[in-house]
């Protein structure tokens, strides 16, 4: 048996090294992500700087392979604050690198600026101790990005020019290096928009991280796709073309700082190869704005959204197209076009960005209902209804058939019942499965036909003829409490479990009030 020769060892030698040599180097990222809507008492408040931090917090770790445990989110941020968390950043970085991880830090800013110095809530910190306190971090890659500007009338401005005072030249670091991304150039103001209810870069930049901004289609949006669609939507979006975005990129060694990777989301929207215009992506039943795109024909477009609800939005001139699209449990849905319904503007408007598409929706029920007389069962029934909702709010209406047979005191009794309810409530589109409640209004007919034992013989033998049959008529109040389940395309389920109290006198009872309960699934087609 021959014994390997030394090649064939010094290769396998060195193939273990390099997988240890990169297990040793195993990519981690922080990330810090500071705002603060209040600046000097001189500095007019800003209304969405704390909300920019949130949602580029929330999509570095949604697509940004940032872990929740590794991610600082520093809203109405102060000096002190800031200065503390950088502490502990240094801290968990040299960790991780004692352990043999490459670690990656990330910095968002969202803030009032001026002069060199960044303005939280009364307090000064200068971008040059920024910038210290980022190079402190073992972190051989380190990527900031300021939005930072002023306040205006139409469009907000947020804070600050970038001028060279700010010292924001980034000193090259061996290996890797850093990235700097700011929202305007020198001399110049960034602006905050009404309508985006955010910043217009940043805004933009989210966009292009869910996808838009993947030129090539690999699947990764990289720091310089990034900042070109940043620069090049920003541009064109902002006053008078009046903002221009800067970057300053210290990199050494080779391949590109990719930001996110959209295509190994689950969860997104696809605008398909025909479709053309600009498209809105809304959060429901909330109207926030989560994307604006440009969509040119030729080539779908994937863009990476959380689970959940949403309207897209195209726009027509004074008219909208409109879609709805339910992704609570993730998963891919293209945007037909040809099943968007067309809105006046101003409907759309008025109601806040927020529009029923398909608000209408035909059910087919089915349930078990107790017993309406005691210690005669429960029921099985069946029948239809409809249901029509205002966003969280709902009302339903429903009709449906019971029977029943059971014995009494030497006769069978053979029973039908039409059961009417009509309710209003309110559903919660947070989850997956969408909760709701309701009160309303139920009504329950019944008839009885009684048929005694041997009954052909005492007709015939005492003359007697057939026991007259008995009706009642209930009413009374239910409460209902539920879940939603969508389904495929416009169906939906509803589970649902009542409770009432019903007034329903018959003849011979000593007590016409009578409690019951019941369940029941439907099938719903909305439209």
């Amino acid at each position: 048996m021959r014994r390997p020769g030394l090649g064939v060892m010094l290769g396998v030698l060195l193939a273990v090294l390099a997988l240890a040599d990169e297990a040793r180097a195993a990519p981690v990222r922080l990330m810090v992500s500071i705002s603060n809507n209040l600046g000097d008492p001189t500095d007019v408040p800003l209304r969405y700087a704390d909300a920019d931090a949130r949602r580029f917090h929330a999509l570095m770790l949604e697509l940004g392979q940032v872990q929740p445990a590794r991610a600082y989110l520093l809203g109405g941020a102060t000096v002190e604050q800031v200065r503390a968390a950088f502490t502990e950043v240094r801290g968990r970085a040299a960790e991780l690198a004692a352990a043999g991880a490459e670690v990656t830090l990330f910095i968002y800013v969202s803030a009032h600026a001026q002069g060199g110095q960044l303005h939280l809530g009364g307090g000064h910190l200068p971008l040059a101790e920024l910038r210290e306190l980022a190079m402190r971090v073992a972190a051989p890659l380190r990527v900031l990005l300021l939005d930072t500007c002023e306040s205006g009338i139409v469009a907000r401005r947020k804070g600050g020019r970038l001028v060279s005072g700010y010292e924001l030249n980034l000193t090259r670091l061996p290996l890797r290096g850093e990235v700097l991304i700011s929202s305007s150039g020198p001399a110049e103001s960034s602006e905050e928009w009404e309508s985006l209810a955010g910043s217009l870069f940043t805004h933009h930049l989210l966009t292009g991280l869910r996808g838009d901004a993947d030129v090539n289609g690999d699947g990764q949006v990289t720091v310089s796709e990034a900042y070109s669609y940043a620069y090049r939507r920003t541009v064109s979006a902002s006053a008078r073309g009046s903002q221009h975005p800067v970057a300053d990129i210290d990199l050494s060694g080779a391949g590109e700082v990719v930001l996110t990777e959209p295509l190994r989301h689950r969860s997104a929207v696809i605008l398909p190869p025909a479709a053309e215009g600009t498209f809105t992506v809304a959060s429901q039943p909330e109207p926030d704005v989560l994307l604006e795109v440009d969509k040119r024909a030729g080539r779908a477009l994937r863009l990476a959204v959380p689970p959940g609800r949403y309207l897209v939005r195209k726009r027509l001139g004074t008219r909208v197209a409109l879609a709805s699209l339910e992704l609570p449990y993730g998963g891919e849905l293209t945007v037909d076009e040809r099943s968007m319904v067309e809105r006046s503007w101003s409907e759309v408007a008025l109601k806040g960005g927020y529009v029923d598409v398909r608000a209408s929706t035909l059910l087919l029920v089915g349930g078990f209902q107790s017993g309406p007389i005691p210690q005669t069962g429960g029921r099985w029934r069946a029948g239809a209804g409809y249901r029509h909702t205002f966003g969280e709010w709902w009302w339903k209406a429903g009709v449906s058939a019971q029977r029943a047979t059971y014995a009494g005191v030497g006769l069978d009794i053979s029973e039908l019942g039409l059961l009417a309810q009509v309710s209003v409530g309110w559903r919660y589109l947070g989850w997956p499965l969408a909760p709701y409640v309701g009160l309303g209004l139920s009504s329950l007919t019944l008839r009885q036909s009684f048929t005694r034992d041997q009954e052909e013989r005492i007709q015939r033998a005492f003359g007697q003829k057939a026991l007259p049959e008995r009706w009642g008529l209930g009413l009374g109040p239910v409460g209902v409490a539920g879940v939603e389940l969508p389904l495929a395309g416009n169906f939906l389920a509803l589970l649902e479990a009542s409770a009432e109290l019903r007034y329903l006198p018959l003849d011979g009872d000593t007590s016409p009030w009578r409690a019951g309960a019941g369940v029941e699934a439907a099938l719903g087609w909305r439209f």
